[in-house]
């Protein structure tokens, strides 16, 4: 191996290194209390799901210990199979299967092919990126990217379905057509909306074809990538079947189940974030100012205003089809009821590249891009800052017991995790706790049982913004628990707040006594409402953070929620 293969091989495991460390750091964020609900779901599907005895066993839907589907509790699942089964498999050899440890196998996994995103962009930017230092700089800035980030600390599927859609685009940036079949199998096993990648691959069969004028060659392409990636998906993801070719009924109305809560005028609680919503505008927020970040944001226009028109011809092809998956998937899953910024995952990579390759041709001062360069990677770490410290919730329960009489009558919102959590010596039902369905239709008779019980308890928990960021905004739908909530906030109630903690991206620095918020919010008090800075005197940790309160609601309810108990006066 020459010098500068090694020397390019080193760099390389360098950023991947960086990378899955960053994506590690604090990967038992919650404490042990599994306080992601999909992971949560995932997690109690890995305890009960066995490995089969033979090849045979595990391909037999009806009979496979691994199906899903063969126990009552899970006949509704639509996830992909393939990070299921792959970390039920490393859970049982590494002995880490229990309840409490398959979901961290999960969180490592889901950091591990986020991180080979990395190796892939090096791959992708050799090909369109001339120069030999600034062929790294895509994989550095995904390694500090937000979104990536976070999701990596999720044993989910979303980061195993963005790294085989990447690994699928560089394999046919390759022309390697059979790998490039093989990972696209695997992306839908991952996760079944990898078919909306399905016209980017059929484009570089269709550009192929154009290149080479062979018929015969274009239909080999054709055939070939559709039998792969069918014997892949149907081997990843076997349960999807009842016959050779038959698709699984059970499977089938699962995903015409998922489809439903996509339905505006459905009844699914998590989807009223979404009544309120401009779709493809929100989406572009929080890709803008989280997912991404202003930073490498303004680099990029920056870049793009600077590029001439001579450069734009000379764009590669390999380039504008990035462009198109983009936009493609952008506006398609942006201009859904529901769109979720996991869903966006895929684009990043290509977000980072596009970016790379505008500053190549741009010629922006490189000082200037330095300093964006690390304003983008500052703004990765401060997010990084949440997983520092204890999460609020589990703060905000070790308040509780500390602060609030055992044998008090407490309520939480239904379609939110309840306080107080579980901790050592203490026992979360040594209250008197009940939980109000708030989510539910606004008729008389809701509020006829409700009333009594707000009224008859010493303490309300608010456990995250999910129902008072919501709900408040579609009035119209919600007038009477709309009227609840502000009379709550305003303080027209015997409620007061008596306790806020809140856990944001930013720098901890405890010697200054105090915590420094700025950023936009939707505070519910009065006093708060639409202040861009605040300061807090008695927060847990000390700082300067940056609000994210108006990001859209699964960027903080899981691992950063804000807190906010209130306390009846007339109690």
């Amino acid at each position: 191996m020459s010098l500068k293969k090694l020397t390019s091989l080193l760099v390389l495991l360098a950023i991947f290194c960086l990378a899955l460390g960053l994506r590690t750091y604090g990967l038992n964020w919650d404490q042990g209390n599994h306080l992601h609900p999909d992971e949560r779901f995932l997690t109690m599907v890995e305890t009960t799901i066995k490995l089969p005895k033979s090849l045979t066993q595990y391909l037999n839907t009806a009979t496979s210990p691994l199906n899903p589907y063969n126990y009552k509790e899970y006949q509704f699942f639509v996830y992909g199979t393939f990070p299921l089964f792959l970390t039920k498999i490393v859970g049982e050899i590494s002995h880490q299967s229990s309840y409490d440890q398959i979901n961290l196998v999960g969180r490592f996994l889901s950091a591990l092919f986020d991180s080979g995103c990395v190796i892939l962009l090096y791959f992708l930017a050799k090909k369109i990126i001339k120069s030999s230092y600034l062929v790294y700089l895509p994989s550095l800035l995904y390694a500090f990217c937000v979104l990536p980030l976070q999701l990596s600390h999720f044993f989910a599927v979303d980061t195993f379905l963005s790294f085989f859609i990447l690994a699928t685009f560089v394999a046919l940036s390759y022309k390697r057509i059979p790998l490039a079949a093989v990972t696209f199998g695997l992306a839908l096993a991952s996760k079944i909306s990898a078919l909306y990648f399905a016209p980017i691959f059929t484009l570089f069969i269709i550009i192929d074809f154009i290149k080479h004028k062979n018929f015969y060659r274009f239909l080999l392409f054709c055939f070939s990538s559709l039998f792969i990636t069918f014997v892949v998906f149907r081997f990843f993801q076997p349960y999807s079947f009842v016959g050779l070719f038959k698709p699984n009924p059970l499977f089938i109305n699962n995903l015409k189940t998922l489809e439903s809560f996509n339905d505006p005028n459905g009844w699914f609680p998590p989807a009223v974030q979404w009544l309120s919503k401009k779709p493809l505008p929100f989406s572009l927020q929080n890709i803008v100012f989280w997912g991404i970040g202003l930073p490498l944001v303004i680099l990029l226009l920056t870049a793009i205003i600077k590029i001439k028109k001579a450069s734009i011809k000379k764009t590669p092809l390999i380039m504008w089809l990035s462009i198109i998956w983009m936009l493609l998937l952008f506006i398609y899953q942006g201009s859904q009821f529901a769109a979720n910024m996991r869903y966006f995952i895929v684009i990043y990579p290509f977000i980072i590249l596009i970016t790379v390759y505008a500053l190549t041709v741009s010629k922006l001062n490189p000082k200037i891009v330095l300093l964006f360069i690390t304003f983008h990677c500052i703004f990765g770490i401060i997010f990084l800052n949440i997983y520092s410290h204890p999460h609020s919730r589990v703060q905000a329960s070790s308040w509780i017991y500390q602060n609030i009489p055992i044998g008090s009558s407490i309520t939480n919102e239904y379609w939110d995790d309840p306080l107080p959590l579980y901790l050592p010596m203490h026992d979360p039902n040594s209250y008197r706790g009940t939980m109000l369905p708030l989510y539910d239709p606004d008729i008389t008779e809701k509020w006829n049982k409700l009333q009594p019980e707000i009224d008859d308890a010493n303490y309300l928990f608010m456990t995250s913004n999910r129902l008072w960021a919501s709900i408040p905004q579609v009035p119209s739908r919600y007038p009477i628990t709309t009227k609840f909530y502000n009379n709550l906030f305003d303080e027209n109630t015997t409620f007061t707040i008596y306790k806020e903690i809140d856990s944001y991206p930013g720098i901890t620095l405890p010697f200054l006594k105090k915590c420094y918020y700025f950023g936009p919010t939707n505070y519910p008090y009065k006093e708060k409402k639409n202040t861009w800075f605040s300061i807090d005197n008695q927060c847990n940790y000390p700082g300067i953070y940056l609000r994210d309160d108006t990001a859209e609601e699964s960027f903080t309810v899981y691992d950063h929620p804000k807190i906010l108990i209130y306390k009846n006066n007339t109690k």
